[in-house]
């Protein structure tokens, strides 16, 4: 095994891919929406048995490398290194690359400023108005050192001439994003955070990718200057702001012990919440919600409660937050505030109200039907059709049918309307289910639809689906049916291994058993692996892992190959028996007849 396949052996595609965007289990495999292009339904597909990943509405398929490749538009042995580093395996004849010795110069460059900062909060005269804004705040010093808040003083060059006194190069700090240039200045920098309270933002391990500073009121030293209240690091080859979770370092122990993570906006959200008790506590850096962040909920909880000063209901930036956490298979509840203004305000004021509101959360969706109907009068018909402008597309993206078919039966209760109006209603929204059944279906257009894949392929994905292949059920079909060259090649080996494996077995004294499928994919010809893998990404409803149900779907879609392939013969016939009365040669035209008969009457049989 070399280096590559090493290290790919090491990885899981699903804990990488799920890094980046979240992951619901569906069936065997994966599925998300996504990243390559926008869709509302997830067609994008994870197999942790093939390690392999496909789009079926994009057609972006590969492995683990692949994925990150296009994900980070990384060359390939920049993210074998990083997957390297994953996995623990130290490459033979290592030479770190550009980009990798850029990197953790811009971590060490970091690293060095959190400390620069912090001192200067704690113990220089120049972060006293530092100290006395966190007091007023009510921040006490304890946490100050956990979560290493630090203070930016004002001055143009403070940090810049510290890390380059530290043998940090100018054009690597103006890389890491602490420095900035002046408008209309050529070679005229300065250090980006001044006069602010600086909060570190770092990944789940604690390295620091980037700041926030919060500007400190000093308008009576600068009255003349008008800032933002807080800013961030600008984009680094580290630091993304969509990616990050204030305080996910400091709550990831809280977080997995209670598998449920609290959500609020802003870092003294998170400072008063801990401070009142409430550990498993992160910040969002904002209502909307990334997929990088709910990906990362996602991995290490199953409940999120959010707690926005925001009004969920009426915020589109929240829902789409929520329609994501939900797609990732987490469960969301909501506090209510009350009369407070925000998590900061009534942690402070109310530190035990503020844990109770946090036990006392409810679902989400009820939270949704309730503020609607709070807002419109259902009894109404202009109230009605408010409210459901507002939750059917809500209720229509629930991703599981019971949860939406609940919702669904309480929002008619509330609304005073049949179950079944309210029903139709959220399927006109035109959310459809990516699983599709051939039962369901009239036939071969309607299962591409579904799956984006053909009828041939959509065969030999259900012959994947189970771990031990049944011969008779391949050999309803001869290679001959298949009018795609790779399924026709896949057919051809799936037949031709199962007889060897059954005749080895036979010969040896045994039962003429065929092994486990995927000891027999072991031995696939390699140029059938990219083919096969997507075939594996094929998300074939649940309900066929019942054996007998999957042999009745198996043996039906097989009748709908074998009838194109009929017609298609029909066609071909057709074609001669063209050529053959123009020739008026009786004897073929009496042959081809006798073929086109029996092949009708083989499709009267399949019908």
């Amino acid at each position: 095994m070399d280096q590559v396949d090493e290290v790919k052996s090491k990885v899981d595609i699903v804990e990488v891919i799920s890094s980046y965007i979240p992951l619901k289990k569906a069936g065997r495999n994966y599925s998300g929406l996504c990243p390559f292009h926008s869709e509302k339904t997830p067609s994008f597909m994870v197999s942790p048995e093939r390690q392999a990943f496909k789009c079926f509405g994009c057609s972006e398929s590969g492995d683990v490398f692949t994925f990150v490749e296009k994900m980070e538009g990384w060359e390939f042995r920049e993210t074998l290194e990083e997957l390297a580093k994953k996995a623990g395996v130290k490459l033979a004849n290592f030479k770190p690359t550009t980009f990798s010795k850029q990197k953790d110069k811009l971590i060490e460059i970091n690293k060095l400023t959190v400390r620069f900062y912090k001192y200067l909060l704690s113990k220089h005269k120049s972060g006293e108005p530092g100290r006395v804004y966190l007091q007023k705040r009510e921040v006490p010093e304890d946490l100050w050192e956990k979560y290493d808040l630090g203070y930016a003083p004002e001055g143009w060059e403070n940090l810049s001439k510290f890390l380059a006194a530290h043998g940090f190069d100018f054009a690597d700090i103006v890389t890491a994003g602490l420095v900035a240039g002046r408008a209309g200045r050529s070679n005229s920098y300065y250090d980006r955070f001044r006069g602010r309270l600086m909060f570190p933002l770092k990944d789940s391990r604690g390295t620091v990718l980037g700041f926030s500073g919060r500007v400190i009121d000093t308008s009576s030293q600068r009255p003349d200057r008008q800032e933002a209240k807080y800013i961030n690091s600008p984009e680094t080859p580290i630091f993304n702001k969509g990616s990050l979770l204030f305080g996910l370092d400091v709550a990831r122990t809280a977080v997995r012990e209670k598998n449920e993570t609290v959500l609020v906006e802003g870092e003294f959200d998170v400072l008063s919440a801990y401070k009142a008790g409430l550990l498993n506590v992160v910040a969002s850096k904002g209502t909307a919600l990334t997929e990088k962040q709910v990906a990362t909920l996602a991995r290490i909880c199953e409940k999120v409660i959010v707690c926005f000063d925001t009004d969920l209901a009426g915020d589109a930036a929240s829902r789409r937050g929520i329609e994501l956490l939900d797609i990732a298979g987490v469960n969301v509840r909501v506090v209510r505030l009350g009369k407070f203004k925000d998590p900061d305000e009534f942690a402070k004021s109310d530190p035990k109200g503020f844990l109770k509101a946090i036990s006392d959360s409810e679902d989400v969706y009820d939270y949704f039907i309730e503020s609607a109907t709070s807002r419109f009068n259902p009894a109404t018909g202009e109230g009605k059709k408010k409210i459901g402008k507002e939750l059917l597309p809500i209720l229509a993206k629930i991703s599981d049918d019971l949860v939406r078919a609940h919702y669904i039966a309480k929002l008619a209760n509330v609304m005073d309307l049949d179950t079944q109006v309210i029903a139709d209603a959220v399927k006109k929204q035109g959310v459809i289910s990516f699983e599709v059944s051939l039962e369901k279906t009239e036939g071969a257009d309607l299962v591409k639809k579904a799956h984006g894949i053909s009828l041939e392929e959509y065969y030999l994905a259900l012959i994947l689906f189970q771990q031990e292949v049944v011969k008779e059920l391949v050999e309803l079909l001869s290679a001959l049916d298949f009018a795609d060259e790779n399924a026709k090649r896949t057919f051809k080996w799936l037949r031709d291994i199962i007889g060897h494996s059954r005749r080895r077995s036979a010969s040896s004294g045994g039962q003429a058993k065929v092994r486990g499928l995927s000891q027999l994919l072991t031995k696939l010809p390699k140029e059938l692996g990219p083919y096969v893998d997507s075939l594996y990404l094929v998300n074939i409803s649940p309900d066929f892992g019942d054996r007998q149900l999957w042999a009745v779907e198996v043996a039906k879609t097989a009748k709908l190959i074998r009838d194109k392939s009929l017609r298609r013969q029909q066609a071909l016939i057709s074609s001669k028996l063209r050529e053959a009365q123009k020739s008026s040669d009786e004897a073929q035209i009496q042959k081809l007849l006798s073929q086109f008969d029996r092949i009708s009457e083989e499709r009267k049989k399949i019908s």
